[in-house]
């Protein structure tokens, strides 16, 4: 049953109309002299016992036959058929859209798991797990538009890994991917807990830092990611060592927009990558 039969069958039960007036008080007038003619049956029986209190007779009412009486019964006895059935029918009908609606509570619960699932699969990357550029970009302009003149801005580190293509140009993609799902991790439990650790794409990671004012603190963070993704990796039976190039950019002393600062850490990061330094502030004199 569609949505229009149930909207129809709601709208002709609410408006059908019970028994009338005139038809209750022709059925009360026909239950009443039936009552009223087999007391009268039952009184000779009933006058025997002197010691019982004379019955109350009812006073009849219209003088009506037993053919009235009889079709008067019946039609309420079909009256009370259509009301039984129209009954029926609307819990019919509750118990149809009750499930229709339960469906498209189920689909709908469907529809936001399949959103859901297709925007952290937009913002995240398959192979680490790890948050992705885009990811970055809204963390990013989201911090900075927040921002107000007298705190603090956010931090971008930006990192590569040094001579990656020769991993995989010599012991396969395979186990370059290891490697980078080896790196994902350790960085991730390098930072602190809210800070952001995302695969920008390649052998190239970032992480983002709320609340940092001071550059010791981030060196010394710095010092602890490079010495991390620096350790030896073991990949099935080969002992890798990988090392990073690390750049660091602040807000607002590199930038106050998102463009700026993440164009800053990468200046940085390249500038210890080329002055062999593991790390360097943008700026910063080697």
């Amino acid at each position: 049953m569609g949505i229009p039969e149930r909207q129809f069958l709601f709208s002709k039960t609410l408006t059908t109309s019970w028994p009338s007036a005139a038809q209750i008080q022709h059925w009360t007038q026909v239950l009443g002299t039936l009552r009223a003619r087999l007391l009268k049956r039952e009184l000779p029986g009933e006058s025997q016992r002197p010691c019982q209190a004379p019955a109350i007779v009812p006073k009849p009412g219209p003088d009506l036959n037993l053919l009235e009486c009889v079709a008067a019964l019946e039609e309420m006895h079909q009256a009370l058929q259509r009301e039984t059935a129209q009954r029926q029918e609307l819990e019919r009908a509750y118990r149809g859209t009750h499930k229709a609606l339960a469906q498209a509570e189920a689909d709908l619960a469907f529809v936001r798991s399949g959103e859901c699932k297709a925007r952290h699969e937009a913002l995240h990357d398959e192979l680490t797990a790890l948050p992705n550029r885009r990811h970055l970009l809204e963390q990013l302009g989201h911090a900075l538009a927040s921002r107000r003149p007298e705190h603090v801005g956010p931090t971008v580190i930006y990192i590569d890994l040094d001579h990656f293509k020769a991993v995989n140009d010599t012991h396969g993609h395979g186990v370059g991917d290891e490697v980078l799902r080896i790196t994902a991790a350790r960085l991730s439990a390098a930072v602190r807990h809210g800070d952001l650790v995302v695969r920008l794409g390649g052998d190239e990671f970032a992480c983002l830092l709320q609340g940092v004012a001071d550059a010791a603190p981030l060196r010394q963070l710095c010092a602890k990611l490079l010495e991390a993704v620096s350790r030896p990796m073991k990949v099935a039976d080969l002992q890798l060592l990988v090392c990073p190039s690390i750049g660091v950019a602040m807000c607002p002393q590199h930038g106050t927009a998102a463009k700026d600062l993440m164009a800053c850490a990468d200046a940085a990061m390249y500038a210890a990558k080329r002055e062999r330094r593991g790390f360097a502030f943008y700026g910063e004199a080697a």
